[in-house]
């Protein structure tokens, strides 16, 4: 596991992966068990699922992927919210660990010491969330199979019909064929980018802020604005594809977009036809979604590169 997490490090760290730091960093033990914490959360998030299709119902009509669909979405949003701040929590408590442990000014000493433990921590936040990170790539996963069982309606002429329906109408089946290909690709990938980035942020709280009170203020701010840009973003979301909602189609198509990249992480785009049909532009929300994810993988490396800098200066 620690030659596997060393190969992610930049090339100028990688030269020093026999740096004993490095090992100390990569070698701690994760914690718990994995398969013990998969199965839990399988057991967990079924159950909530089934919780949630009885309180509220489930539409008996469409097929099975959509029905799917409305019984998981809001018990995996609530997973991967959670995972989201357990990630900001990891990184935040990082270097007080650290000092805690009288190690951090040691590390600090040591040439790119500190800089190694800080992207050496940033893969450990990811490796000890491999079990609600691997709950929800696999339910993304499922409902990618749902939707590619869908294609084939109509004797395979659903992709047509989607092309045609949507606003604006594409001029080949096969673009939106690749469309949905790259939405669904999309939905694996902006998970991961989401929780390295709360990680990388959490990583910057722990250099820049020493109080543990301001830390800990700064982490319950940020949750309460994610949960309101969840809840305002998915009313009106859910106004826009039950055409309640009036705004430019502009406003629209950017609202949808926002809400697909950091709202659900893509899990609306398993709904291709809801979306496609309800949202403007609805079938080049992938496309505006890969822009955004590769915005946000250097915002989350520009991230850890502060941090890095910060813990040179300040300690």
């Amino acid at each position: 596991m620690i030659s596997r997490l060393r190969n992610l490090l930049p090339a100028r760290e990688r030269l020093q992966a026999g740096n004993p730091l490095l090992h100390y960093e990569l070698g701690r033990p994760a914690g718990g068990n994995f398969a013990l914490q998969l199965t839990a959360l399988i057991l967990l998030l079924g159950t909530a699922a089934a919780i949630y299709a009885v309180a509220f119902g489930v539409s008996d009509g469409g097929n099975l992927s959509a029905r799917l669909w409305q019984s998981m979405y809001f018990p995996a949003l609530a997973l991967q919210m959670i995972t989201l701040m357990l990630a900001l929590g990891l990184g935040a408590a990082s270097v007080d660990g650290e000092r805690s442990r009288k190690t951090w000014d040691k590390l600090r000493a040591t040439e790119t010491g500190a800089s190694l433990a800080l992207r050496a921590r940033w893969l450990g936040i990811m490796y000890r969330l491999r079990a609600p990170i691997s709950i929800i790539l696999l339910l993304r996963l499922l409902l990618a199979l749902g939707t590619l069982l869908d294609l084939t309606a109509f004797g395979g002429h659903y992709v047509k019909m989607l092309s045609a329906e949507t606003t604006p109408a594409l001029s080949d089946w096969r673009v939106g064929l690749l469309l949905i290909a790259l939405s669904l690709t999309l939905s694996l990938a902006q998970p991961l980018a989401m929780i390295a980035s709360a990680a990388a942020l959490g990583l910057l709280l722990s250099v820049a802020v020493v109080e543990r009170l301001y830390s800990a203020v700064l982490q319950v701010m940020l949750a309460a604005m994610f949960a309101a840009f969840i809840l305002a973003a998915s009313a009106g979301v859910t106004g826009i594809l039950q055409g309640r909602l009036i705004m430019s189609d502009a406003a629209q198509y950017l609202l949808v977009l926002a809400y697909s990249s950091y709202g659900d992480w893509g899990l609306l785009l398993a709904q291709v036809s809801a979306v496609w049909r309800g949202a403007p532009a609805g079938a080049f929300i992938g496309p505006g979604m890969a822009a955004l994810l590769l915005l946000q993988a250097l915002i989350a490396d520009g991230l850890m590169a502060l941090a890095e800098r910060v813990s040179e200066r300040r300690g």
